[in-house]
């Protein structure tokens, strides 16, 4: 790890300062859903069969391998919460950093649908 945080000139206080600029906790993300902030659009980019099954009130299923293809339907006036399965799913953050590279505001939500669920948050169902 110190040999990559070398290569990118960061140093730990500013790897963790990033970290937490561009992750949003489920307490937060559901205080923004309570309040109807419309300066946020929920992204859930797992695949549609796991977003059938449960996702976040509200939240748009764009799995990530269809990112690219519906990038120009995603709006760029909203900062745009990025949410796969568990903390160890990859796919948030990388969908993140695509859209990051793109010119849109993001930040991901830590821990995924797993840490809402625990949590006791409301979830959707696909009819």
């Amino acid at each position: 790890m110190t040999a990559t945080l070398e290569k990118t000139g960061l140093t730990a206080a500013e790897y963790f300062q990033a970290k937490l600029n561009y992750e949003m906790t489920p307490w937060t993300l559901k205080s923004m859903l309570d309040a109807k902030n419309a300066e946020y659009l929920v992204l859930d980019v797992r695949s549609a069969e796991a977003y059938a099954d449960a996702h976040i009130p509200g939240a748009l299923n764009v799995p990530l391998m269809d990112l690219t293809a519906k990038m120009a339907t995603l709006p760029k006036d909203k900062t745009l919460v990025t949410y796969c399965g568990d903390i160890t799913c990859g796919l948030a953050p990388k969908a993140a950093l695509q859209l990051a590279q793109k010119g849109f505001k993001v930040m991901e939500l830590f821990g995924g649908i797993e840490e809402w669920t625990k949590k006791r948050f409301p979830l959707e169902k696909k009819a």
